[in-house]
């Protein structure tokens, strides 16, 4: 891996050598080489690419990623590829296959798919297994120095599932609070139009008094037909639902002064002459949250995995001191405590 990355250095820096000319476009289409992690550069586009890779395996941390985090974690893969060598523990190709395999399934794809998908993003097949062997060798360490040891209490279970009931509770109340949730009344509306070719006054006088006569008989949204006898030309458009408190004050005074099944207007629409007519109301409440508590079973586990999160931790802090880092860029740098 390393003799491919400096052969191609040197061949591209024998190219440069030979065509002057090129350097300025060749510089400026150099990635950026934020650190070094033992005698392997990572630079910025490794960063951009390890983000894309955590989003496409749906392993984003919590709290979210950006190029700072996703250099540490680049940093503690190759403590843990080290680790892993030093320990023989590394996963074999069939057991790499394996995994891979079970990874693609899990995201619904075939392995193929998976490494297209990869691909698409600019993720090489060697990116993706080297993050997936890592992440294999590492459990099998914790697996062996605390597989026995991490246990979760009756006392520390009974903390957590009362931590998890009072932040269900805080977050429901936050939730139900919220004025998103609260009832709101829903008027289903319909236009009716009686076109008028240009804007003569004339005209537009004469199809406001035959829409106040339409208004006048309807009874009912079903009944226009029979309100509209006798006048020309007479246009049902869709029913639309409207938000009431959205609707403008006057319009909803009036909706509401007249009931459902009368008209307001008339009034000068987009092409002619318009009415709207109210063609019934009703309350829509949004569901309420279906907050379930986890079984104690599933707190146990979450009791386990924080536990062996800050043994990790722990782990990759102290063997971070055999691992050579040199940090090009000052702002990936960790702060000086």
């Amino acid at each position: 891996m390393k003799w491919l990355r400096l052969t191609s250095a040197a061949v591209f820096a024998g190219l440069i050598a030979c065509s002057p000319l090129l350097l300025p476009t060749a510089l400026a289409q150099s990635p950026t080489i934020v650190a070094i992690v033992n005698d392997q550069p990572i630079t910025e586009l490794d960063l951009t690419q390890r983000i894309a890779l955590l989003e496409i395996m749906d392993d984003v941390p919590r709290g979210g990623i950006d190029k700072k985090k996703a250099l540490n974690q680049l940093i503690d893969q190759a403590v843990k590829t080290q680790e892993a060598k030093r320990y023989n523990l590394l996963p074999s190709d069939v057991e790499l296959d394996d995994r891979i395999k079970r990874l693609a399934q899990g995201l619904k794809l075939s392995v193929d798919q998976l490494y297209a998908k990869l691909a698409a993003k600019g993720i090489s097949k060697t990116t993706f297994t080297d993050y997936v062997k890592a992440g294999m060798a590492f459990n099998r360490i914790m697996q062996g120095k605390y597989g026995q040891q991490v246990k979760a209490t009756d006392a520390e279970i009974d903390a957590k599932m009362a931590e998890v009931k009072s932040s269900i509770g805080k977050e429901e109340a936050k939730i139900l609070s919220d004025p998103r949730m609260k009832p709101i009344t829903v008027y289903t509306l319909m236009e009716i139009m009686l076109p008028v070719d240009g804007n003569d006054p004339m005209l537009l006088q004469s199809r406001a008094i035959e829409a106040a006569q339409v208004m006048q008989r309807l009874k009912s949204c079903d009944g226009l037909k029979a309100a509209s006898e006798g006048v020309f030309d007479v246009k049902k458009g869709k029913t639309f639902d409207a938000d009431a408190a959205r609707l403008p004050p006057q319009m909803k005074a009036a909706l509401d002064k007249g009931g459902v099944g009368r008209a307001v207007g008339p009034m000068r629409g987009k092409g002619g002459i318009q009415l709207i007519a109210l063609c019934g109301v009703r309350k829509i409440t949004p569901p309420k949250p279906n907050f379930t508590m986890p079984t104690r079973e599933q707190v146990e586990r979450a009791v386990i995995n924080e536990k062996y999160d800050k043994l990790e931790e722990q782990y990759l802090a102290s063997a971070r001191d055999k691992i050579y880092v040199e940090y090009r860029d000052p702002s990936y740098a960790p702060q000086s405590q």
